[in-house]
């Protein structure tokens, strides 16, 4: 029998020169080294993983917006494992060259590895794009290095384990391709716009100044703080609106907006900031610190238990935000205000009675601190409005239980609880409703935001949500609207403005207005709010929060 030459385009993905194994391996180390790096630097592996989620974030916002960058990529790596192939199949041997495409394959093994890990944990789904790109790119890689999928090498009938490995790949980069294929080829439904009118449009109808003031934390705080926020100068961020010469404003209300955990970058929240100040609001950014170790914070085993943890951490954290407070009323509440803030404001004041008290995750939770501190000083005692979006759990213990005899009754609560929240869950957002119970059914709001995974982009609800790296349709529609409205209606009380003040509150309180999110391009609504009026005693999907 003849002897059948073996044929180069049957080159099996691991060849047989070590080296070309050892780049794979390295490159898939490399795509986790940022994340050891930051684990050894003493980081938790929520702070680790950070800044590679957002760069998948900001990768995945550039593919979404600009479809002929993601059709240059995808072309571009077509011809790059044409390239390749043709190199790889008319050598006689494997060159020493390889272990870079080789180093390359394993660091994009690495990406997705990330990618899935990222995706249980936080993403829901939310990414359609980026690993779709990546399923395209490693089958270039795969099939230029080994060929066609095939079980058998050339001229033997055998099935060889090393083919089997090289289809199977193959076909899990189909896998990942197959569901970006009506995205990236424009067959999707594609979502609805930001509302271009009324609430969730364009922030108004003032522009807006932002000013930044340190403060000085509690001695008992500087303590117990870590390393890991020392670049961080704790500050008060104080943002106004830009009123024309000839208004007739006399007062603005006062908002108070607390981050979440480990996350005192205001640029995160500007969005949130913008909509609230630009109705006639003037807002309140507190920073105050995560990293805190009390003594017997390593040892300590959380208790968790009707929404409430009893972390150490939390009676450090209330003296830092009650400091914050003490800031806003020295620098934007009495006189003399802060220089830079009365040449702002001029003849107007900022009046506390009049009240916004919200924040995101850690913040949410912690604003029941807030309005601890608020009712003691006497503000939000005319209108207030509370507004909790995706919240921790909140402190256990007794001496910061929050005290809402000072609710007055023109008092709203909104808690938006998002669907695929995988950090903080729905539960202590249910729980929190319950602290709020003396009030009537419309004015203590939980709000089930639904992803929507219909069509593209798809509209996933995440603990990020309402923040700026995350935003995107959803956002507007579930989230800025609310915002908007929130201003509204305590704008309107600031100036006894009943009118809006009512159109405000029934925006707000009519379910089909309130819930409504717009609809697909094919025409398809896309889900709505689900409103929960008491979600722990009456929602079957809350009962295991009980």
């Amino acid at each position: 029998m003849e002897e059948v030459e073996p044929s180069h385009e049957s080159t099996v993905v691991s060849p047989k020169r070590p080296l070309h194994r050892w780049a794979m391996f390295a490159g898939f180390l490399l795509a986790f080294s940022e994340m050891m790096l930051r684990l050894l630097s003493g980081k938790d592996i929520v702070d680790a993983v950070w800044p590679h989620a957002v760069r998948s974030l900001d990768w995945t916002m550039a593919l979404r917006n600009s479809p002929s960058l993601t059709l240059s990529i995808f072309v571009l790596a077509g011809l790059g494992g044409y390239g390749l192939r043709k190199a790889v199949a008319s050598a006689e041997q494997p060159p020493s060259w390889l272990v870079i495409p080789y180093g390359g394959l394993g660091l994009l093994l690495g990406l997705l590895t990330l990618h899935f890990l990222l995706d249980v944990f936080y993403l829901r789904g939310a990414f359609l794009l980026l690993p779709t790109l990546m399923g395209w790119t490693l089958a270039c890689f795969l099939v230029a290095l080994g060929g066609p999928p095939t079980l058998r090498t050339a001229g033997d009938d055998r099935i060889v384990a090393s083919r089997v490995v090289h289809m199977m790949g193959v076909f899990f980069a189909a896998w990942l391709v197959m569901p970006g294929v009506p995205a990236v080829i424009g067959f999707a439904p594609s979502p609805p716009d930001a509302p271009s009118m009324g609430y969730g449009s364009f922030p108004g109808p003032y522009t807006v100044e932002q000013y930044r003031f340190p403060y000085d934390l509690p001695e008992d705080v500087k303590s117990v703080q870590g390393n890991l926020e020392d670049d961080v100068e704790w500050s008060v961020y104080i943002t106004l609106p830009e009123l024309p010469e000839d208004s007739p404003v006399t007062h603005l209300p006062l908002a108070i907006l607390l981050h979440g955990f480990s996350y005192p970058d205001i640029n995160a929240y500007q969005g949130w900031i913008t909509h609230l100040t630009a109705k006639g609001m003037a807002v309140a950014f507190i920073q105050y610190p995560s990293d805190l170790r009390p003594e017997g914070y390593e040892t300590h085993e959380a208790a968790y238990e009707a929404g409430m943890s009893d972390y150490l951490q939390h009676t450090y954290r209330d003296l830092a935000i009650r400091a914050g407070m003490d800031h806003v009323q020295k620098i934007l509440l009495e006189a003399p205000r802060a220089p830079e803030l009365d040449d702002h404001l001029g003849e107007v004041i900022v009046d506390p009675t009049t009240l916004w008290a919200g924040g995101h995750s850690l913040g949410a939770s912690y604003t029941f601190l807030t309005l601890n501190s608020a009712f003691e000083r006497g503000w939000g005692s005319h209108a207030l409005v509370v507004a909790l979006e995706a919240p921790a759990s909140r402190p256990m213990q007794a001496n910061l239980q929050p005290n809402l005899t000072g609710m007055p009754s023109e008092t709203l609560v909104q808690i938006g609880v998002p669907q695929d929240d995988m950090s903080v869950g729905l539960c202590p957002g249910a729980f929190h409703q319950q602290v709020f119970s003396d009030l009537p059914d419309e004015r203590n709001q939980l709000l089930e935001i639904q992803s929507d995974l219909y069509g593209f982009p798809r509209l996933v609800a995440s603990h990020y949500l309402q923040t700026d790296p995350a935003r995107d349709t959803l956002s507007d529609w579930s989230f800025i609207r609310r915002i908007d409205a929130q201003a509204d209606y305590l704008v309107a009380h600031g100036r006894n403005d009943t009118f809006t003040a009512d159109w405000a509150f029934q925006y707000m309180t009519d379910e089909t207005m309130l819930t409504g999110m717009g609809e697909w391009s094919d025409g398809t609504p896309v889900l709505p709010l689900i409103w929960h009026r008491n979600a722990i005693n009456e929602v079957n999907g809350f009962s295991d929060c009980a």
